[in-house]
Order: C-alpha cells, then structure tokens, then sequence
C-alpha cells in the first residue's frame, strides 16, 4: 500500500469511530418491563415462590420506594431508609399496577 491510500484508511476508521461514539451516553426513552417503574414512586415488595411481585399504586406510599431503575434491575429502598435492595429483572415475577375505577 502506498502513503494515499494508508491515510485515506486511518481516516476512515477515525471518522467511522468518531460517529458510533456520538450515540453513547443519549437518554433514550424506556420501554419494556421496567417502564412503569419511575424513580421516587412508592411500591410494595411481595416474595412469591422465591422471586418478586412488585405493586405500583398511583399516589399511595407503600413500605418501599424505588430509588433506581436500570435496563435490567430495579433498587428499591424501604419507608425509614434502612435497607436498599437492588433486584435483578430475572427475580421479578410481575409488576401489578393497581387503578381504581372513577366514580
């Protein structure tokens, strides 16, 4: 290979680096099974057969609240700030969001 074309490859391979480094770090919106969760909601634990039922009510404090919500884990926090517990997405059984009919 000659001079040219030795340049002309290093500055593609920094231009490609330089645009897929770009992306990283944006907040992109959640969805899936963890998108109901939002930081500071109040929600109660419940251990069923081993694994975790969370219940999400809107504007009623539960014993817990949620702290973080990551891709794949959930930390909760309990009501006097004593323990956190970081729950990986594979011991959730449910999240059980709770809506009462308007009267």
């Amino acid at each position: 290979m000659n001079r040219p074309q030795i340049g002309l490859l290093l500055s593609a391979f920094v231009i490609l680096g330089l645009l897929t480094a770009t992306g990283r770090g944006q907040d992109q919106p959640r969805r899936g099974f963890l998108s109901v969760l939002k930081e500071g909601q109040g929600v109660q634990l419940k251990e069923v057969a081993g694994r975790y039922e969370i219940t999400v009510m809107k504007d009623l404090p539960f014993g817990h609240r949620v702290i973080e919500v990551g891709a794949d884990y959930v930390v909760v926090e309990d009501s006097v700030g004593v323990t956190e517990t970081r729950i990986p997405i594979y011991s959730i059984k449910s999240i059980v969001k709770l809506k009462f009919p308007k009267r």
